[in-house]
Order: structure tokens, then sequence, then C-alpha cells
């Protein structure tokens, strides 16, 4: 199983979705109410509405069931032991980019976590995989599908 690297505040969106979902889909809840009241419009078979019903609860299940995977699988960042002479997930990476004549800073997290941080790359990323291990002062060329990228390591933090 893959791991899935979150931030803990990522982790409890997560787990308040999910808890959500299995609120909608449990016996009683508003997919049963939907299904049940499609049902009263009587023969299932030719019933347009009970069928889109099923439909939603079938993908509201398969939705739970990816978030509990994703969510069993997580280690959160926040907790690791997270060292900053060198670019690893959990940092945040302050470079300078030689092309553009430009600064730019990145945080090295976990790609779900873009929706709660700024400037988020995901460690998977090409620039996070080109960075990882280097060293404040390191020059690094870093293919990505545009060509190629050329940035200076200025600073090393941990994420914020």
């Amino acid at each position: 199983m893959e791991v899935n690297y979150m931030t803990r505040k990522t982790w409890s969106h997560l787990d308040q979705k999910l808890q959500k979902l299995k609120e909608m889909i449990r016996p009683g809840g508003t997919i049963s109410k939907e299904i049940g009241h499609a049902a009263s419009y009587g023969d299932l078979s030719e019933n347009a509405e009970w069928e889109t019903a099923i439909a939603k609860k079938e993908m509201l299940n398969l939705e739970a069931a990816n978030l509990q995977n994703r969510l069993a699988n997580a280690v959160i960042i926040d907790t690791l032991n997270i060292s900053t002479d060198r670019v690893m997930l959990g940092t945040r990476v302050t470079l300078y980019d030689l092309d553009i004549d430009k600064e730019v800073v990145y945080q090295i997290l976990g790609g779900e976590d873009a929706e709660f941080y700024e400037n988020v790359i995901s460690v998977k990323s090409p620039i996070a995989q080109g960075l990882m291990g280097k060293r404040v002062g390191d020059e690094v060329k870093i293919k990505i599908p545009d060509g190629v990228k050329t940035y200076e390591i200025v600073k090393i933090e941990r994420f914020s």
C-alpha cells in the first residue's frame, strides 16, 4: 500500500469529509431516504429516480472507501523529525530561479496539502524530486515538462 504523506490539518479535513459521507450513506441517512422516496414511485424497472439514487449511493460508497484507505495509510508530516540542512519532505525551500532572475518559494508536502497551504508542490513532483537531498548554496538543474529549470537553493526551513 502506498503511504500518503499529509499534514495534520489535511488529515483532519479528510476525516471530517469521510464522517459526512458515512453519515449520508448510513441506514436512515440522506441517501437511504432518497432511495426510499424514489422507490415509492412504484415499478423499479422504469424508475429513473431510483436508479439515480442507487448510483449515487454506490459512488459515495466508493468515495468513502477511497478516503478511508488514504487516511489509513497516512503518515502525518507534522510528527516527523524534519531536518533543515537538506531539502526533504516537510521543508519550505526558497530558491533563486536563475532562468527568470527571481526568487520563488515552495513547500514540499503531500499532494493533498495544496488546498491548505501556499506554494505547495507535491513531494512526487519533478521539481521536488530534483531538489531532494540538496543543500543551501547548491545549484540544481531540474527537467520539467517545459524544459529545464535552474535554481540556486537560498534557504531551507520547516514548512509553515
